[in-house]
């Protein structure tokens, strides 16, 4: 297998995990968000190749992944992945659900991981909010009604618009979050039962993160991860903390420069 540039499919417990990997050098590994799927990171997945052997990959249930039943594990998926890859020791950059996911895995393998961007990054153990719970609520009706577009303007509206004016963000982040929605949303359900094998609250834990771990927030974003932020921020002794002004859920699509500025700073 060539390491440094390659794509495939590997078979993990529970799923099958498309990957692609790009350059050489030290690994960098990227996690998109809930809305998204790999091509959240197209810009970054390039440009950060000229420095490290850049990794990427669609969670199952996303862009070119799926389910294949039984039971199964994020962090493990991705733990599997990783030996598969020969990538035991890696950067992480991870957004949102991506953020969740790479927390767990460090707390089960801190030493596979040197250093973790958390692009508002979610958390095993957080209580929603009453905004999140009516999001959820409106999101489960539109999809018993089947109303899959729908539901991707709803997740556009509430993570990537929020309250601001429709030209304050480009069409071209738009028809890419909307795309990337319908990709996961017309997969359906798997073809066979599957099961998560579900985190435990792991806030407590986020103390015993030793890594160096920098947490990235748009002023714009939803209150609770911006609460969630300052958690991890306020619990991970070794973390630092930066706000990206004007922005919402997915700073990188809206501030690429900025964004791939703060993660060469970071890992270099």
């Amino acid at each position: 297998m060539d390491l440094s540039n390659n794509k495939g499919i590997f078979n993990a417990k529970g799923a099958d995990i498309y990957f692609e990997t790009q350059g050489k050098g030290e690994n960098l590994l990227f996690i998109h968000a809930g809305i998204a799927d790999r091509r959240m990171w197209d810009r970054e997945f390039i440009n950060m190749s000229k420095y490290f052997r850049t990794i990427r990959i669609d969670l199952p249930g996303y862009g070119l992944s799926d389910f294949t039943g039984g039971e199964y594990s994020y962090h493990e998926i991705l733990n599997e992945l990783l030996d598969y890859l020969k990538a035991e020791n890696t950067y992480i950059v991870a957004a949102s659900f991506g953020g969740k996911i790479a927390l767990d895995f460090v707390l089960s393998n801190q030493d596979k991981c040197r250093r973790m961007v958390l692009m508002a990054p979610a958390v095993s153990g957080w209580e929603d909010s009453q905004f999140l719970f009516d999001y959820y609520d409106e999101e489960d009706k539109l999809s018993q009604m089947e109303e899959l577009e729908k539901i991707a303007v709803l997740n556009f509206n509430t993570w990537i618009l929020r309250d601001r004016h429709a030209d304050a963000v480009k069409q071209e982040i738009r028809d890419l979050v909307m795309d990337m929605q319908m990709k996961s949303l017309l997969k359906g359900e798997p073809d066979t039962e599957s099961a998560e094998i579900e985190e435990e609250d792991i806030i407590l834990k986020l103390k015993n993160i030793k890594i160096p771990v920098l947490v990235v927030i748009g002023d714009n974003d939803v209150e609770d991860f911006q609460n969630i932020a300052n958690l991890i921020h306020k619990e991970i002794d070794s973390s630092k903390k930066i706000i990206i002004e004007n922005a919402s859920h997915l700073a990188n699509l809206e501030y690429p420069e900025v964004f791939e500025s703060i993660l060469l700073e970071f890992f270099t």
